[in-house]
């Protein structure tokens, strides 16, 4: 059996104002051996992979692509990864199924579903007999199209994500059941009219996706002609009509027990609606409640700059106002300003720098701060993270420490998720040593500094990944729904 993999790992934050050009998407593609470097990895790819060869499969390399994080990408771009895609394809055939890694967000200028876009032209390219198994991440924005398009969606389980391998695993099971015959994968796909914020996407014990990912345990044992079951939460800064969460139910032949199991979660998750609701604190309740504290750490999340949401990473808030409330034992986890990095760089470490960072991206983030103090640190910005969730190595590019007295401020190249301690240790910050830690994530920042953080305080700082929906400029999204509307 011969069987090709790929990936398009594209997200796409509708409302941010950074875009990712054509050329970056050429420079992050990947072929041939780099992709089978990546599928020997423990991602979706290296599931899938490492269980054909287990079934004596040969295992055929497609494209890969994996430009980042920001903004509504140019349709140049989307056209030509697809038809680097597509040219593949045709290059590898016969093929007897294809299997992707998909991020379930990608929108361009013109197409606000660029997975369902691609899918739907791998599809008229394959053929309507050949499998075509899509992996996605938790926070897809899942559409008809996709589900039309493929023979099966798997929603990882766990958020922040780890379990990516074995949505791999079982796109091979399944697609060695296609092969002797003994499943046939039907689907069915529902959605409540909810668009949750990503603060509250979290799955651990009290938050009520876990409580739903209970339910869909419990659904998924009940009935051995059920393959999967992926309740996703959705992506609510992507502005398409389906954006929010959904559920995927794929039976072997079964299509009236998909729909039944379907539309009982979609009622589940409808019934639970208000757990969703936010819970932040304004910016100068939290910088106060936080230097009051007794003892640290005490994690500060600013969720609506967070890097993994599309966003610049430039995010000032906090800043002056740990500055204002002159904080001590504080460290801003990062401002993404490489024209700051390049400054002390120049100076060199020991040296006194006065920088203007931040703020520099657009004016939904926060204004350029005025910092003074010395070049602690110069790093290359490269470390490895301590977690299951976002594992392997993380590229900030050139990164520096400014030590400002009471105030650390970590300023790096690119925007990235601050979650966990290793971000702090590999500059030589002791996160347990520090009273104030200021995070740029969504949730992940929960789970990564679980059992380290006395407190963590979710702030409501200004931004392009807030998480109150109506601050939003929605257009496509399909309404009423819930938080925007009232029902």
């Amino acid at each position: 059996m011969r069987v090709a993999i790929g990936g398009y790992l594209v997200a796409a934050n509708s409302f941010a104002t950074q875009r990712i050009p054509l050329e970056r998407f050429r420079r992050a593609m990947l072929r041939d051996e780099a992709v089978m470097r990546l599928a020997g990895g423990d991602g979706a790819l290296g599931g899938f992979a490492q269980a054909a060869r287990r079934l004596g499969w040969e295992v055929v390399p497609l494209r890969f692509v994996f430009p980042g994080l920001a903004g509504k990408i140019p349709d140049d771009a989307h056209e030509w990864a697809k038809q680097e895609l597509l040219d593949a394809i045709r290059a590898a055939a016969p093929l007897d199924g294809v299997f992707l890694q998909m991020h379930g967000t990608a929108a361009s200028d013109r197409l606000d579903d660029c997975e369902g876009d691609l899918l739907a032209a791998v599809r008229n390219l394959v053929g309507p007999q050949t499998p075509v198994i899509v992996s996605l991440d938790g926070h897809a924005n899942v559409t008809h199209l996709m589900v039309d398009q493929a023979t099966m969606l798997i929603g990882v389980k766990t958020n922040p994500h780890y379990d990516f391998a074995e949505t791999g695993r079982l796109a091979a099971r399944v697609m060695a059941g296609i092969r002797d015959r003994s499943l046939t994968p039907v689907s069915a796909w529902a959605q409540p009219p909810m668009a949750p914020a990503l603060q509250k996407l979290y799955i651990a014990p009290g938050w009520p996706m876990d409580h739903l990912m209970r339910l869909v345990r419990i659904e998924s044992q009940r009935d051995s002609r059920i393959l999967d079951i992926s309740l996703l939460g959705g992506f609510f800064v992507s502005d398409r009509r389906e954006t929010g969460i959904s559920v995927t139910v794929t039976t072997n032949g079964e299509p009236a027990l998909a729909r039944d199991i379907a539309e009982r979660i979609k009622e589940a998750c409808w019934q639970k609606r208000h757990a969703f609701h936010t819970d932040m604190v304004a910016v100068e309740d939290a910088v106060r409640e936080a230097i009051a504290a007794d003892e640290g750490p005490i994690v500060l999340g600013d969720l609506a700059d967070s890097g993994g949401a599309g966003t610049p990473g430039d995010g000032t808030a906090l800043l002056a106002e740990l500055l204002r409330q002159d904080a001590r034992g504080a460290v801003i986890g990062n401002i993404a300003d490489p024209e700051a990095v390049q400054q002390a760089l120049a100076a060199g470490v020991g040296r006194q720098v006065e920088l203007a960072v931040g703020g520099k991206t657009d004016r939904f983030h926060g204004d350029p701060v005025t910092i003074r103090g010395r070049v602690r640190t110069l790093h290359d910005g490269v470390f490895t993270a301590s977690t299951r969730f976002n594992a392997g190595t993380v590229h900030r590019g050139p990164t520096a420490v400014i030590d400002c007295g009471g105030l650390e401020v970590i300023l790096t190249s690119r925007p990235v998720l601050v979650f966990e301690p290793n971000h702090f240790r590999s500059l030589g910050i002791e996160p347990t040593e520090r009273k104030i830690l200021v995070c740029k994530a969504e949730m992940q920042h929960w789970a990564g500094f679980a059992g380290l953080a006395r407190k963590v305080i979710d702030v409501d700082t200004p931004g392009l990944a807030t998480q109150i929906p109506s601050r939003l400029p929605f257009r496509r999204i399909r309404r009423p729904v819930f938080p925007l509307d009232d029902i």
